[in-house]
Parts: structure tokens; C-alpha cells; sequence
């Protein structure tokens, strides 16, 4: 297990008040997430739990939290085309999340269906809302922008069949793009999201 980074309670409350996100967690909550669980890999891996108060905790209320200004990081890239998007509103759902810190070397410069190779060591694709939660928790913390020149394949579903991706993190804020299933490109791999054994 190479557990390289994992957050308490305490530690994303913490830095959702620096960024403005109101959400908090239970007393109840802080009890079931005071121990990290066991994450099986030999990635580095990052670590951090949600609260069910996570109505703030959609990629809408995010950009509005942080905004897009590149002068005031963390920041969304200001991009039309996802503001009416779907995969916008969703909740990050409460509890704990694991994800690589960078995009496995394998899946880089290929297509979203890789990720059926790597079912097999029980990894699959994350939310974008995630990836953006682990990208703005870990740079309120140490000021290091993860994924700086990487994207990520998620989940998420955009308009026109397009798989959402997350990354370049860097003086422009994050990226939030859309691409067809068969796309490819050097940047672009997977961030594997993991579960807990």
C-alpha cells in the first residue's frame, strides 16, 4: 500500500473554509471517518473524505466558490461550453475517495476505453467533481498544482456523447473539456479511482 496522501476530517474542513465551501461534516461523520481505510495499491494515491452536507459540492457551486479569475488560485478556466452541462450539478456523494495523484503512465494517450484494463487492479474512472475536490484540496494545502500539463478521463457524460476530462492545472486554473470516445492525445490518461477493501 502506498498511501501517499490522505486527509482528515478536520483537514477538509480546514481548507473548504479557506476556499468558501460551506460544507461541514457531523460529529456523527467525524467518528466514521477518523480512521483511513485500507486502500490496496502500489500507486500514489490521495485520500479524502466528503461530507453528506454536499450540496455545495458540485462543479457549478465550485466555480461560483472559487471563480475564474487566474490571479486567485485555485480557479475554474472560464470556458462556455460546460455552463449548462448536466455533469455540472452533480454532488461529489459523501464518504471517502480515492484516486491516483497523477494519471497512470499506461492509460496516457489512450482512449476512454482503456479503463477496461485497468478494472482488473479495481480501479475505475473518477467524477470530474473528484478529481477538481483533489486538485483544489491538495493546492490550498501546499500551494502544487497536481496534473499541470495531464488531463483525465471521468465518468461524466457531456452533451453530444462527449466523455468530460480534468486537468492542466496550471496559471489559468483547471480545465474542464469534453471529448468523443475514440479521442486520444499525449496529455490525456486516467487519474484510477479506487475503493477501500
Amino acid at each position: 500500500m502506498s498511501l501517499t496522501i490522505s486527509l482528515t476530517t478536520d483537514q477538509v474542513e480546514q481548507r473548504f473554509l479557506a476556499l468558501g465551501i460551506p460544507s461541514r461534516f457531523t460529529e456523527d461523520e467525524r467518528l466514521q471517518f477518523l480512521t483511513t481505510p485500507v486502500v490496496p495499491s502500489d500507486r500514489q494515491v490521495f485520500g479524502f473524505p466528503t461530507p453528506a452536507d454536499n450540496s455545495a459540492l458540485t462543479l457549478s457551486n465550485l466555480r461560483a466558490i472559487v471563480g475564474v479569475d487566474p490571479t486567485h488560485q485555485p480557479a475554474f478556466f472560464d470556458h462556455p461550453w460546460y455552463a449548462d452541462e448536466l455533469f455540472m450539478a452533480t454532488p461529489c456523494p459523501a464518504g471517502w475517495h480515492f484516486l491516483t495523484i497523477d494519471v497512470l503512465p499506461e492509460s496516457v494517450s489512450q482512449p476512454i476505453d482503456y479503463v477496461r484494463r485497468l478494472r482488473a487492479e479495481g480501479l475505475e474512472l473518477p467524477l470530474a467533481v473528484e478529481i477538481v475536490l483533489m486538485l483544489f484540496l491538495h493546492y490550498e494545502g501546499t500551494k502544487e498544482q497536481l496534473l499541470l500539463r495531464k488531463h483525465t478521463w471521468c465518468s461524466d457524460l457531456a452533451s453530444l456523447g462527449r466523455h468530460v476530462t480534468v486537468g492542466a492545472f496550471g496559471r489559468n486554473g483547471v480545465f474542464l473539456s469534453g471529448h468523443p470516445m475514440g479521442f486520444s492525445s499525449r496529455g490525456l490518461g486516467i487519474c484510477g479511482k479506487m475503493h477501500a477493501e
